[in-house]
């Protein structure tokens, strides 16, 4: 393999899975090249971070929409020709979309160029661009078994969703102990405002039980939660827009409070930690609420819907769980059973299939 392009864009959740690829592909092919197209979104500085080659397409989001809005969107013109020439110069080997508005046009460019595609699906329920897209590529890898029937079974293979190796060394095997009552809260690349206010309507009840807290809040909440952990005695240091080690983050914790997107499950189901899921729940389709019941089903984790989310809830549960350790374990080894730790390898293989499909296709 020696040209791959990565796309995708618009959060971390769609982000980190294809770098978990990349890193994946490097590991193997050292030579390969890999470009990645993205929006405008924080998909470059994740990328460029990682070492890899970068380059910026216009995408908006077509959340609600169906193929009459994807391709009734201005942005769609202007990003398709700038697909076509990014991989008509690049000529890769293959193109893989991760999903996201913002790896639509690459994907679908290759399709028109002749060049090898794939797509890997995040969720329970596949979004309207790579419902789109499942028509033409070569091969779709999914996370979750596609009980709705949304792609061609012949072409669909169930793989998980690729975790980061720093967060699949964060579990019971860290070199690093778990503090017993550290719990780990973020809401995404972004954040979430309703976890956020929750925690913080909690805080004076989670300080009273001793608990302790790593909070990635995102750039709009941090000056707020920053301040609101120092009103209430609570340690500010462990306040911070993002985190960047996130294998860190998870080894140190007992429990993680978080949204449900695809990628947070199965790192939370990797990293062998139980979890409180407050899905968003404006999503499409409602699917990180099936996201989350994943882990639920199984007793690895604990879901509690937005609308009935407040701040003596949050705090009550996570004081409840945090007060049970043998169950705090039970509930890891129980998520433990559900990760995909091959997920970026089983994807590596497929990608190397459609390369050698193609090849021996040409040399025929």
């Amino acid at each position: 393999m020696k040209r791959i392009i990565l796309t995708t864009g618009g959060t971390g959740g769609h982000v980190f899975p294809a770098l978990a690829v990349a890193h994946e592909i490097k590991d193997r092919f050292p030579e390969c090249e890999i470009l990645f197209l993205g929006g405008k979104g924080p998909e470059r500085e994740m990328v460029e971070r990682a070492g890899i080659a970068f380059k910026g397409l216009p995408a908006k989001s077509v959340l609600g929409g169906g193929i009459k809005k994807v391709f009734g969107s201005l942005w769609v013109v202007a990003a398709m020709f700038m697909a076509l020439k990014e991989i008509a110069s690049f000529k890769p080997d293959v193109v893989i979309g991760f999903g996201g508005y913002a790896g639509f046009c690459p994907v679908l460019a290759a399709w028109i160029l002749g060049v090898p595609t794939a797509i890997h699906e995040q969720n329970s329920v596949p979004g309207v661009t790579n419902r789109i897209l499942g028509k033409v590529v070569k091969r779709i890898f999914a996370s979750f078994e596609d009980r709705n029937e949304s792609f061609p079974a012949e072409k669909t293979v169930v793989v998980g969703n690729p975790v980061r190796k720093e967060i699949m060394n964060s579990g019971p095997n860290a070199k690093q102990i778990a503090d017993p009552k550290k719990v780990l809260v973020f809401g995404g690349s972004q954040g979430a405002a309703a976890i956020n206010d929750a925690i913080i309507d909690g805080l004076a009840k989670l300080r009273e039980a001793g608990i302790t807290l790593r909070h990635q809040t995102g750039k709009a909440d941090f000056e707020k939660v920053r301040k609101a952990y120092a009103e209430n005695g609570m340690e500010t240091g462990k306040v911070s827009p993002f985190i960047h080690d996130m294998g860190e983050a998870y080894a140190e914790a007992s429990l993680v409070v978080c949204r449900a997107g695809a990628s947070t499950v199965f790192e939370v189901a990797a990293a062998g930690k139980p979890a409180i899921f407050i899905p968003f729940p404006y999503a499409t389709h409602d699917h990180q609420t099936g996201n989350g019941r994943s882990l639920t089903d199984l007793g690895a984790a604990v879901l509690i819907p937005q609308n009935e989310l407040g701040g003596d809830r949050l705090a009550d549960e996570i004081i409840k769980l945090i007060a049970d350790q043998d169950g705090l374990k039970a509930m890891g080894n129980k998520g433990l059973s559900f990760s995909r730790t091959d997920a970026a390898s089983a994807i590596a293989d497929g990608i190397g299939d459609i390369v050698r499909m193609k090849t021996v296709r040409g040399a025929a």
